[in-house]
């Protein structure tokens, strides 16, 4: 795989492998060895939780006589241990393999099933050593976790998927009988897994019991429904001063699974305030939607009269628990005012999507909202922020900090990518969110990109906005067109080298003034040939258009 061709997700997990090499393996010589043991460094870190500086050693088996065993991770907690074996593939190039499969098949076939005096006879002293840890603490042991991961992922063909069943199979059914308290997994981890992995283990609340008192202390809380995965949903009534107090106490951390930012005291906003402080404020409960949170753990707590819930996160209702709160901590909130609420324990992250997306589909709410959260706009945050630029996934939402250089907005960002990476700049001209975020149309195209492929093409858009003039039509409105066929002159020379030519960009070391006249030039004669609208603005949002640049430079 050309790094030119990463994904976000592969990008941003590509600098958190580049960071590691730098610090902790920048006196190995061999390329190739600094990026596989920092991506075995890295996959370990973020599954097990654990910051780099305390990795174990003796926990990294890769070496000699390994027997396709990168990492054995032991977890002990009072009386539960947890058994985390991994394999981890570094290469820019390979997928996932029946071939690692095999070996992994046969690392765990030493781990679990060999004799003492064959074990015995291994080289690797710290693979001895977990395997005997394993097998003395048998009765102990609650989970089993095989985390094959490589850098690449993209694919997982019927091969991998037949020879990954046929492996649960014989361990899950081998487990039940030596381990019997303990259940088996093998789960197939590319850059997008492990990147949404890690994105989890920096919320906020994610080891935080939060406890919200019950409306009714007399009433017990029970599941609505409970799923086949052990999904469970409760419908209850929460006081809203409740609901301001959490706030209070935690603010934003409440808020980083939901779809946008806080939008202050808009029109609607302004209603939910004043109807939770006004002398009908009894009547909240029946003319407000309510707020819907999610929790890794979810635990009524009938004889105390409190909810315990574990990374609490409102992922619907954000607008009026802000301004429940903004009632609150002005004293003008209403004692009697009380509000529904769903509560759904779920730790799996398409699931809550899932429940995200559902509940939050009032007309208010657009595609781009809805797909803030997903891991290419995650990935596409992270990565932006290395060249200091703040890219807003949420509307709404606030920066960081004040030290990055510009905002780009993801509508800004999609609206430039069609045009010119996809081709279609009077698609985008229409300025369609739908066409930008819908998965169904053009959301993987525009966004499932190299994020230095997209930046240039941001600053090529950028350059062509500032040349744009009012009394010159073709430049104003045609900023989109000329920056598309400027890609198609200046694209294999941005290619050679990404970051020298967003550098160059930046810092107006690549002189492109004579590709920006030649484009304007070439788009002008174009359109002179076909146009019989005198309002050019409208005519250059037509899709034949596209196809006639199309037709033109393939000439």
């Amino acid at each position: 795989m050309k790094t030119s061709k990463l994904s976000p997700e592969q990008a941003s997990i590509n600098l958190d492998i580049e960071a590691i090499e730098q610090e902790y393996y920048n006196d190995i010589k061999s390329a190739a060895l600094r990026r596989g043991k920092a991506f075995l460094n890295l996959c370990y870190s973020v599954i097990n939780n654990t910051d780099m500086n305390d990795i174990e050693e003796e926990d990294i088996i890769d070496g000699n006589d390994e027997e396709g065993i990168d990492i054995i991770f032991i977890a002990e907690s009072d009386n539960d241990i947890i058994v985390n074996i991994f394999n981890c593939k570094s290469s820019y190039s390979n997928n996932f393999s029946p071939n690692d499969l095999n070996l992994l098949r046969t690392g765990l076939q030493y781990v679990f099933e060999e004799s003492h005096s064959v074990v015995n006879n291994l080289s690797n002293i710290r693979l001895k050593y977990k395997i005997d840890q394993i097998r003395s603490n048998h009765d102990k042991i609650k989970q089993i976790n095989v985390y094959y991961c490589v850098f690449n992922g993209n694919k997982i063909e019927p091969n991998v998927k037949s020879k990954r069943e046929e492996i649960i199979d014989r361990y899950r059914k081998f487990i039940k009988v030596q381990y019997p308290y303990s259940e088996f997994n093998l789960k197939l981890f590319g850059s997008k897994e492990i990147f949404n992995w890690k994105s989890r283990n920096l919320e906020s609340l994610r080891n935080v019991e939060v406890k919200v008192p019950y409306y009714d202390a007399e009433r017990m809380a029970r599941p609505e429904l409970t799923s086949e995965d052990g999904t469970k949903g409760y419908i209850t009534t929460l006081r809203a001063n409740e609901i301001g107090k959490l706030v209070e106490k935690y603010g934003d951390k409440l808020f980083e699974k939901n779809i946008r930012g806080w939008l202050k005291f808009n029109k609607k906003n302004t209603e939910i305030y004043n109807s939770c402080i006004s002398e009908d404020s009894e009547l909240f409960w029946f003319l407000n939607n309510g707020i819907t949170i999610v929790g890794d753990q979810v635990l009524p707590s009938d004889h105390l009269g409190v909810w315990k819930i574990k990374n609490l996160q409102i992922v619907n209702g954000q607008q009026t628990a802000r301004m429940i709160f903004e009632a609150y901590k002005e004293k003008k909130l209403k004692k009697n005012v009380t509000l529904m609420c769903r509560i759904y324990e779920a730790s799996n992250s398409q699931f809550i999507s899932k429940i995200t997306k559902a509940t939050n589909s009032q007309s208010s709410i657009g595609s781009r909202d809805l797909m803030s959260n997903e891991s290419i706009q995650l990935a596409l945050q992270k990565y932006f922020s290395k060249y200091n630029y703040f890219y807003e996934r949420q509307r709404g939402e606030l920066k960081p900090n004040d030290n990055f250089n510009q905002t780009i907005t993801s509508k800004k960002l999609a609206q430039i990518s069609l045009a010119i990476l996809c081709k279609r700049p009077s698609l985008a001209r229409k300025n369609i969110e739908d066409n930008f975020f819908n998965p169904q149309k053009y959301y993987f195209e525009i966004f499932n990109r190299n994020p230095d492929e997209l930046l240039i093409a941001y600053l090529i858009y950028q350059y062509c906005d500032e040349l744009k003039d009012e009394s010159d039509e073709i430049s104003y409105f045609g900023v989109l067109h000329i920056a598309r066929i400027m890609w198609e002159f200046l694209q294999d020379e941005l290619r050679k080298d990404y970051k020298r030519s967003i550098y160059e960009l930046e810092n107006d070391v690549l002189k492109v003034k004579k590709e920006y006249l030649k484009a304007k030039t070439l788009f002008q004669g174009i359109i002179n040939k076909v146009i019989n609208d005198n309002n050019i603005g409208n005519f250059l949002s037509r899709i034949e258009v596209d196809d006639l640049i199309f037709k033109h430079l393939a000439n």
